[in-house]
C-alpha cells in the first residue's frame, strides 16, 4: 500500500490489552483514537463502546487545536 508512516499490528493483543480498548465480549479492539503530542504523552483519548461509536470530526479538530 506505500504508506509513509508506521502501522501496527497486535496479533497478539496485548496492547489493546494494556490500552484498555479491548471489546469485553468479541475480543477486538473498540474504535479508538488517541492524539499524542510531540513529547508522545497521550493528550486526549477516545475509546468507543462499540464498531459504530466514533467521535465526530468536529470534535476531533476541536482537540487537535487544544492541544497546539
Amino acid at each position: 500500500m506505500k504508506l509513509s508512516y508506521p502501522i501496527l499490528s497486535d496479533t497478539t493483543r496485548s496492547l489493546i490489552t494494556s490500552w484498555d480498548v479491548m471489546h469485553p465480549t468479541e475480543g477486538i479492539a473498540r474504535p479508538s483514537l488517541f492524539l499524542v503530542n510531540k513529547r508522545g504523552d497521550i493528550v486526549w483519548k477516545y475509546v468507543g463502546a462499540d464498531a459504530s461509536d466514533r467521535p465526530a470530526i468536529p470534535v476531533i479538530l476541536k482537540e487537535i487545536q487544544s492541544a497546539k
